[in-house]
């Protein structure tokens, strides 16, 4: 049980990413590096205060409605 709390997080970011950039590529091919910068936000926040998944998916989010906002 251990083993699937430390990995479940992982599994959750990495198919919203999949999901967003599927979505953003089909959807709206200009906004593609903006997607890319919004996932490695994601993925910068979650490892760099601990793996806390709702912080990263929250700043992520919030990255990726502003460059597409502004741009």
């Amino acid at each position: 049980m251990r083993q699937l709390s430390a990995w479940l997080p992982v599994g959750v970011l990495a198919i919203l990413a999949v999901t967003a950039l599927h979505g953003t590529i089909e959807s709206a091919p200009d906004a593609t590096g903006y997607a890319l910068l919004a996932v490695a936000a994601t993925a910068g926040v979650h490892r760099a205060f601990g793996r806390r998944t709702i912080l990263g998916v929250g700043i992520g989010t919030a990255v990726h409605v502003v460059l597409v906002s502004a741009l």
